[in-house]
């Protein structure tokens, strides 16, 4: 009998199917809110590569992820593939290795067998997702993208052979807290980038020239979806501009408070004005933007959040928060002992990450893993000492737990914090008068 024939990586596997929706479900009460725009811009007619932002770690890939039911491929940096029984499991996860500048030159050669393996994937009409930027970094901004989705771009267009064209697709991720549990994302989708219109268009270039170009289109279309501030000295004083505008502007323009979409739209707004007004007046906006890196740091001391100073009835959300705090407190303790294991492990493991861009991954993972996992023991042990229909019931009720003490202490954060900013009427006062210098 021959030897079994190795699953490709783009193959349907059932395993995969299942886990996949177990962990997309995990994923999506991860987050208290989001949105996805743009999904009718896919292509239907070839070989799709997805573009996203990187900021937030492996939540970036679990947003692409989550986008539609269809399988995807994924890369991701060569070094966590040296243990074998984790490239096995990044392989069943459909996660091929691939290196980076960083890892020296003479790896790169390495890259090469991926990337036909990626050309591979896309013949076989299973998108493949590359993060550009190489790595990730918490900021509203953009780092280098790097040339290897266009080589394999390239490539793959020369596999196809004509058999269908080969699409970019720019995807903008926007979180509305890059480090808080069930904060918000939104994820849109740009216009895709035709790589074999483009080639077909431009006989004469080699390849290196279209690939500069189609990098250009790229990070043009990735800075059109994103919230996208230079990264300058200004970088923090212009973010927290934006945020503290946000409000008045949605009111200028006549957006919806409640879509993620408009409020991007209006920090975009925001974000142009305060070009224009550092091209136009250099001195008065170097000062001013100044004072707001004061107020930023009065504001963190203070331990406001921009969420309070955004807010234009402080008040009243902290009467609707505090209501909710004391009417849900019983719940909230019954549920911080049950998810205890859970929340302590994650507390352990993110207490010895740096890179506190990884916290809400791993909050994320060990939710997913330790508290499944707990569900299922308490649900054996109270099958054993009571009736099934209230073990039942005790698990259905107390299934949200690690989730509802992150929204509890969210809650209760953001009520603290109203009531710190309603009690400093000095930083009120700046944050109009910032608010004003922009009209």
């Amino acid at each position: 009998m021959g030897k079994k024939r190795k699953k490709r990586i783009y193959e349907r596997n059932i395993y995969y199917t299942v886990l996949k929706y177990y962990v997309g479900l995990f994923y999506k009460m991860s987050y208290g809110k989001r949105e996805y725009h743009g999904i009718e811009k896919l292509p239907v007619d070839g070989a799709l590569i997805f573009a996203p932002n990187h900021t937030n770690a492996l939540m970036d890939a679990m947003a692409v992820l989550d986008l539609d039911n269809r399988p995807k491929v994924f890369v991701a940096r060569a070094d966590i593939f040296k243990k074998p029984l984790l490239a096995r499991i990044f392989y069943f996860l459909r996660i091929m290795p691939i290196n980076r500048i960083r890892d020296g030159r003479s790896a790169l050669k390495d890259n090469d067998q991926i990337i036909k393996n990626s050309a591979e994937v896309l013949k076989h009409n299973v998108p493949f997702v590359i993060l550009p930027e190489g790595t990730h970094r918490p900021m509203h901004s953009l780092l280098p993208l790097g040339k290897g989705i266009f080589r394999i771009a390239l490539l793959a267009n020369e596999e196809i052979a004509g058999e269908k064209p080969v699409y970019i697709i720019p995807m903008g991720l926007e979180y509305g807290n890059f480090f808080r549990y069930r904060s918000s994302l939104l994820l849109q989708i740009g216009d895709p980038i035709n790589v074999t219109q483009y080639v077909a268009a431009h006989p004469d270039r080699e390849d290196p020239v279209i690939m500069n170009e189609l990098k250009e289109k790229l990070e043009a279309a990735l800075k059109e979806l994103i919230l996208y501030i230079p990264d300058d000295a200004f970088y923090d004083a212009t973010l927290e501009l934006c945020n503290m505008s946000c409000t008045r502007r949605i009111i200028q323009l006549d957006l919806n408070s409640h879509s993620l979409k408009d409020r991007l739209t209006a920090n975009q707004h925001t974000m142009r004005l305060i070009l224009e007004r550092r091209e136009q007046d250099p001195e008065t906006s170097t000062r001013v933007l100044n004072e707001i890196v004061r107020f930023s740091a009065n504001r963190k001391r203070t331990k406001i959040s921009m969420a309070s100073v955004a807010n234009p009835r402080p008040g009243l959300s902290l009467a609707i928060r505090l209501f909710l705090l004391i009417l849900l407190f019983p719940y909230f303790l019954a549920c911080t002992v049950l998810s205890a294991p859970t929340l302590l492990l994650t507390r352990l493991i993110c207490s010895r990450m740096e890179d506190q861009a990884f916290h809400n991954s791993v909050r994320y993972l060990t939710t997913l893993l330790v508290w499944t996992l707990t569900v299922l023991v308490s649900f054996f042990v109270l099958f054993g000492l009571v009736a099934w229909e209230h073990a039942l019931a005790a698990t259905l009720v107390f299934i949200p737990a690690p989730l509802f003490f992150y929204q509890y202490y969210k809650w209760f954060r953001t009520a603290r914090s109203d009531f710190r900013w309603l009690c400093a009427p000095d930083l009120r006062k700046d944050k109009e008068r910032f608010v004003l210098w922009i009209p």
